[in-house]
């Protein structure tokens, strides 16, 4: 069954799509942004960065300025865009939290409103690292109060995966790429997979190269990682 929320979104963008608004905004959204020019509708700016990979980067930086410009539609159609990603969080690192998707969606809205375009990197992966962020940060909030300290669970060794991830913000797995720790190949993946949710089949096929391939390029990347981040904690 589809979920009631997702529900909701997909008929709200299926009515925007067909109204004289969109057709407008797509007008509007070719003169400021050449990245969108010679797009019919949202739902096609979509299409395009799932069949072509390589364009995503550009179309959804330049969905993130009108988004942060106040562009309603725009935040429809990027949020939209990081729909899989807040499933997977959801369904994956936050699945103990049956309402978890419910807070995803509204915390991601209120981000893509407030994104700083500025920012270097994936707009998807930096949005899914925030939203995951400051949901986490709420729950924290939520349960401190009622668990005992007695009840406190044991500190355990971080797998490579979850150093790579855990820190403030994936800022900081490109200042590791930028410092020659990692390679661009090996943050694509890391990101594509560890926080945006996608296979590790997807992400080589988005790279042009085997499963195999992009399981050794993780593995070796993360265990670079780990002393590197583990320093800079």
């Amino acid at each position: 069954m589809t979920h009631p929320t997702l529900a909701e979104l997909d008929r709200q963008m299926h009515e925007l799509e067909a109204s004289p608004a969109a057709a407008a905004a797509m007008l509007r959204w070719a003169e400021a942004e050449p990245a969108l020019d010679g797009f019919a509708t949202p739902c096609a700016i979509l299409a395009r960065r799932r069949s072509h990979p390589e364009d995503a980067p550009a179309l959804l930086a330049a969905l993130s300025r009108l988004a942060a410009s106040g562009d309603d539609l725009a935040v429809r159609t990027l949020l939209k865009a990081l729909l899989p990603g807040l499933i997977t969080l959801a369904a994956g690192p936050l699945a103990d939290d049956p309402d978890a998707l419910d807070e995803l969606i509204p915390l991601a809205w209120e981000r893509i409103r407030t994104y700083p375009t500025h920012r270097p990197g994936s707009v998807a992966a930096n949005v899914l690292w925030d939203v995951r962020k400051r949901y986490r940060r709420h729950r924290e909030l939520e349960m401190a109060p009622r668990m005992p300290k007695s009840f406190q669970p044991s500190p355990v060794a971080p797998s490579a995966e979850e150093v790579a991830l855990g820190h403030s913000w994936v800022d900081d797995l490109h200042a590791a790429r930028q410092a020659g720790v990692i390679g661009a190949s090996a943050l694509a993946l890391i990101l594509r997979t560890r926080l945006e949710g996608a296979t590790l089949a997807e992400a080589a096929a988005e790279q042009h190269r085997t499963t195999a391939w992009a399981n050794c390029v993780r593995w070796r990347a993360e265990l670079r990682l780990r002393p590197v981040l583990d320093r800079a904690s």
